[in-house]
């Protein structure tokens, strides 16, 4: 999980969507539907730390599969 955490998110350790992308493609993901480009938006936006478990639980039902 930490390994994807460094992947997703920015220096600043809050999420950063490209980043977040880019790792979803790189494990498996191909296609976005509009609700999970804005949950990762949400993500994204959220003040603070974020939380693993939630990113962890969408990667996983949106078919990724996190080393």
């Amino acid at each position: 999980m930490n390994d994807m955490m460094q992947q997703c998110c920015g220096s600043s350790g809050k999420p950063d969507f490209d980043m977040m992308k880019q790792y979803m493609e790189r494990c498996g993901k191909e296609e976005f539907s509009e609700e999970q480009i804005g949950m990762m938006k949400g993500f994204c936006g959220q003040e603070g730390k974020p939380d693993k478990t939630k990113m962890m639980e969408f990667m996983k039902k949106c078919g990724c599969k996190p080393s």
